[in-house]
């Protein structure tokens, strides 16, 4: 086993429980707790893994509703909106997007007056030349995490595709 296909096989324990102790993945993995010590700790300088956090139910904490929102923007006005729009605490997502529209954001809000007050905010950015807002009416899945594959003797590779991450 290479150390590549250690580091994938952690990072899959670790989507499954982030909460389990260097101790239980080492088991787990059939190798010693300094190693995963060493790989975790070298994914961590790699920016591999750059943290853990909890799976939050935003729903169950008044934040149902979700829009996600298109934006045209002037060419030279993107860097700065894309800065004032990842400042936003409701904003989980916000990327630079090809196509007919330029970024893409996905917010989680309490009402429709804060989805409303949003939008308008966004609206009011210069160099914002019109935007497409679509309320999310259901959630078939997500699931943040991707299925990682390994190019390892015996490992299971998901679809039978090459892996081409850059572990």
């Amino acid at each position: 086993m290479t150390y590549r296909d250690l580091d994938v096989r952690l990072i899959r324990a670790l989507q499954e429980d982030g909460r389990r102790s260097l101790r239980q993945l080492a088991n787990l993995l059939g190798v010693s707790t300094s190693t995963v010590s060493k790989r975790l700790e070298d994914l961590r300088e790699r920016g591999v893994v750059r943290g853990f956090r909890p799976v939050i139910d935003y729903a169950r904490l008044g934040y149902g509703l979700i829009a996600v929102t298109k934006i045209k923007a002037r060419g030279d006005a993107l860097p700065s909106i894309v800065e004032a729009l990842a400042a936003e605490r409701n904003l989980t997502h916000v990327y630079e997007i090809t196509g007919e529209f330029d970024v893409l954001v996905i917010g989680r809000f309490r009402n429709e007056r804060g989805m409303n007050r949003e939008i308008k905010r966004m609206l009011s950015l210069p160099g914002i030349e019109g935007t497409n807002t679509s309320v999310v009416l259901s959630a078939a899945k997500e699931d943040g995490d991707v299925e990682l594959l390994c190019d390892g003797a015996g490992e299971p590779t998901g679809d039978g595709a090459e892996a081409e991450t850059s572990l």
